[in-house]
């Protein structure tokens, strides 16, 4: 087992160096990533400023859960950014250097890269809940907590919808485009969508425990929604 961290820790150390090779360039896409996710975000507060609440949810609920997709997004992103390209590696033949590896293959290909970017989405989850979500700093623990839940469950949901271009190459395209479907699913209020639509988003694309559930576990207090995060 300590074998294994260390082999995913010198992973991750390599593709850090590589991504802040050029220190300018990888601080200037996390701070546009911050400001993009603030612009994104002045969109609600915006509505809101119109409409009080959205079927019982107002500003501070969205805002956490807007703050809680780029935590585990950005996450995601910067330490397992070859989630990304999983498909068209597998498709383009590039699986062989990972098979060739006396590990197991999928954290290599997982960590096979890292996003700068992804960073940026971590740090504006702070701003975003501690000013628009007006949580306290002893939030802070568990919003992060649920967060990690949350993007280990978006890593796994990604990864396994682009395995299946080993059985069905011609959907490379739409397997690369998967992950923008999702992420624009989970920074939307699921709680409006119907009964069919609400099924389908805890079972076969699990994007409620992607955002809804930890909000509403954060907001009710409920540890068995926490529980089920985790």
């Amino acid at each position: 087992m300590s074998a294994t961290f260390g082999y995913l820790a010198a992973l991750l150390a390599t593709n850090l160096r590589a991504a802040f090779s050029n220190p300018l360039q990888a601080v200037s896409q996390l701070a546009l990533m911050v400001l993009n996710n603030l612009i994104f975000l002045l969109i609600w507060v915006l509505y809101f400023e119109r409409f009080p609440e959205l079927r019982g949810w107002g500003r501070a609920d969205v805002a956490m859960l807007y703050g809680v997709t780029a935590f585990g997004f950005g996450l995601m992103v910067a330490l397992a950014g070859g989630m990304r390209d999983l498909a068209r590696t597998i498709v383009d033949g590039s699986l062989d250097v990972h098979l060739g590896r006396p590990r197991h293959p999928l954290p290599s290909l997982l960590m096979s890269r890292s996003v700068p970017a992804g960073f940026g989405d971590v740090a504006s989850a702070f701003v975003i809940w501690l000013w628009f979500a007006e949580r306290g700093v002893s939030d802070l623990p568990l919003l992060v907590l649920l967060s990690l839940a949350a993007g280990a469950v978006m890593t796994a949901t990604m990864a396994a919808a682009q395995c299946v271009v080993f059985w069905w190459p011609g959907v490379l395209r739409l397997a690369e485009q998967f992950w923008e479907v999702i992420l624009m699913i989970t920074v939307y209020p699921q709680h409006v969508f119907g009964p069919a639509i609400r099924l389908v988003l805890f079972t076969v694309l699990p994007v409620a425990f992607m955002s809804q559930v930890p909000v509403e576990a954060i907001r009710e207090g409920d540890p068995l929604k926490m529980l089920a995060v985790v």
